[in-house]
């Protein structure tokens, strides 16, 4: 009998014990609200400088490099997004850009490890930005425009697509192109 009741007992606290926990755990999970849920993303970025983002990361995320000039075109990393976008929406972009100091016809003879010694520039920087208004979560574009600003776009549409938000062009190279480069 007294085995039954100790069974009992211990049957009866660990459903207590279950419940308490299950409880806890309903306590802590965001209300089944959509505004809470999280998406995740994919990234990619558009830069609009002479320098080449050698690497950038979103939150944390590695996002790839672009080519001045250049990108948009390839994803790279990813991250979550609220499914709705709120005014106070921010992420913080780190990104590391460079450029050659001097023309490829200096540079050409030298080896790698020359040629990054005495023409390379690099800087780092980081920025925390909003990210523009978005009715549902999709690719997260980030721009790299002149003056080390930067501009983040939540958008399926390709950036020189008429319905895309920024109403920005491919970003187009204005220097003369030198044929001694393809050499």
């Amino acid at each position: 009998m007294k085995r039954i009741l100790l069974l009992r007992w211990g049957v009866a606290v660990g459903v207590a014990v279950a419940a308490a926990l299950g409880l806890g755990l309903a306590a802590c999970k965001p209300k089944d609200d959509s505004a809470n849920e999280s998406l995740g993303v994919s990234i990619t970025g558009i830069n609009y400088t002479a320098e080449g983002v050698q690497s950038f990361y979103v939150n944390g995320a590695w996002a790839g490099n672009l080519p001045s000039y250049g990108g948009g075109g390839k994803t790279a990393g990813g991250i979550f997004l609220p499914r709705r976008w709120t005014p106070d929406l921010k992420v913080t972009v780190d990104w590391t850009v460079g450029h050659y100091t001097k023309p490829w016809l200096y540079r050409k003879h030298l080896s790698i490890e020359e040629e990054g010694k005495c023409c390379w520039a690099e800087r780092t920087l980081k920025l925390t930005v909003p990210v523009q208004k978005y009715d549902e979560p999709a690719r997260l574009q980030v721009f790299f425009l002149p003056d080390d600003k930067l501009e983040v776009w939540v958008t399926d549409f390709d950036v020189d697509h008429p319905d895309h938000p920024a109403h920005r062009q491919r970003p187009k190279d204005p220097r003369p192109h030198d044929p001694e480069e393809d050499k």
